[in-house]
């Protein structure tokens, strides 16, 4: 697959563990991966890197995931992007909140490899299908 081929994946992740397991993750299935190591880089990143999808941390220190989330579905450039929120809260109002304000999915750190390829392969096609 040529680099034009790819699908660009925007992770924007305050933890550098996380960026690096996630970017690794995403190299080795084929994705070409972007990272942000928060909201307002992410946002510039979303705008300027036109990725087909993006996963976002919800606790992030100056800008957290939700502010993140309501910018992207408010700018024209990126509303229909996908978003898929990687967090280490499970909490029911949480998710629902992320949910309610335009994310696709919710997964919760740790996770798990094979259901995280499989849960943004969902959310690329339901994308795609638009």
């Amino acid at each position: 697959m040529s680099a034009e081929n790819q699908v660009k994946i925007l992770v924007i992740d305050d933890d550098g563990t996380i960026l690096m397991q996630v970017e690794q993750i995403l190299k080795k299935n084929g994705y070409t991966p972007v990272c942000a190591n928060d909201g307002e880089i992410g946002l510039e990143k979303a705008i300027s890197e036109h990725p087909d999808a993006i996963i976002l941390d919800r606790k992030m220190p100056k800008m957290d995931g939700n502010e993140t989330l309501m910018q992207l579905k408010a700018n024209d450039l990126t509303k229909n992007v996908p978003v898929i929120m990687l967090t280490g809260d499970n909490r029911v109002t949480d998710i629902s909140t992320s949910l309610d304000l335009g994310a696709v999915d919710y997964i919760v750190k740790p996770f798990d490899q094979d259901n995280f390829l499989v849960r943004l392969e969902r959310a690329l096609k339901q994308s795609n299908a638009k």
